[in-house]
């Protein structure tokens, strides 16, 4: 882990959300949607936002399917 390559991800908000929508990976384990932006701790999709610091020790799994 120590050793692991750090990737750098430069993805600028691309379109706002008109309304907030916060997904849960308690209640719903399996997010979908298209990645709009990033804003400091956030990853904004088209369905809703992940804080993605209230979630830093989850394994997640991406796909671009």
């Amino acid at each position: 882990m120590l050793n692991d390559v750090i990737t750098e991800l430069n993805y600028p908000v691309l379109e706002h959300p008109t309304k907030i929508t916060s997904h849960n990976f308690d209640k719903n384990p399996e997010i979908t949607g298209t990645l709009k932006g990033i804003k400091g701790q956030y990853l904004i999709f088209d369905t809703g936002v992940i804080n993605v610091r209230k979630f830093s020790s989850y394994e997640v799994e991406v796909s671009d399917d």
